[in-house]
């Protein structure tokens, strides 16, 4: 450790003394310049790889940018479902079979069987739609029973056969205190366009 300690100013003197004789040799100026180059050197080392890395993450970030905004592009370019087309798509996806109608009216007179209303003679009656391309039938019942044994009869209907509809139903009680209520429903039944059964009554 004393060893060092007096060594170390004659290193010192020797450096200073290094150093002014280079600086005599070539100039302050030069020796200036070299320094600055020798400066510059260092910087242009250690600043490359950290410039690169910060380019590397730029053109990162723009493709990223470039793939969302042709995403948007193409999400722009594919047009949205038309709702109409797909509520129309769906009602003709109900429809029943026109070979199987005469079995559906059928089922409506068992289920008026099953709620216990009473029904006369009753009729239905074929129309075409040409313009949706499928045919309706109309099924008017004169029925006959309580509030809720009629009730029971539209709903189930309705349930067993998903592609009818009650569209009109009358109400007319025989009695003030009388429990049997007349009733005239009309149901329609939508089925596709294919060959259907003639008009017809039935009892």
């Amino acid at each position: 450790m004393t060893t060092t300690l007096q060594h170390a100013p004659g290193s010192a003197r020797q450096i200073r003394l290094a150093i002014a004789l280079l600086a005599h040799r070539l100039g302050w100026f030069t020796l200036l310049l070299f320094s600055l180059l020798l400066a510059a050197s260092a910087a242009w080392w250690c600043g490359v790889p950290y410039v690169q890395k910060q380019i590397y993450s730029m053109e990162e970030q723009l493709a990223d940018v470039q793939a969302r905004r042709q995403q948007l592009n193409v999400a722009k370019q594919t047009p949205a479902p038309d709702d109409n087309l797909l509520r129309l798509n769906a009602f003709y996806e109900l429809l029943g079979e026109k070979k199987h109608v005469e079995q559906q009216v059928k089922t409506i007179l068992y289920l008026a069987n099953e709620a216990g209303v009473s029904l006369k003679a009753g009729e239905y009656q074929l129309a075409e739609n040409s313009a949706g391309k499928f045919y309706t039938y109309k099924v008017q019942l004169p029925v006959k029973g309580s509030y809720q044994q009629i009730r029971k009869f539209a709903e189930q209907v309705l349930l067993t056969i998903p592609f009818a509809s009650l569209d009109e139903i009358s109400f007319k009680r025989e009695a003030i205190n009388g429990t049997t209520i007349e009733s005239k429903m009309i149901f329609t039944i939508y089925v596709s366009a294919a060959i259907a059964a003639p008009d017809r009554g039935f009892e």
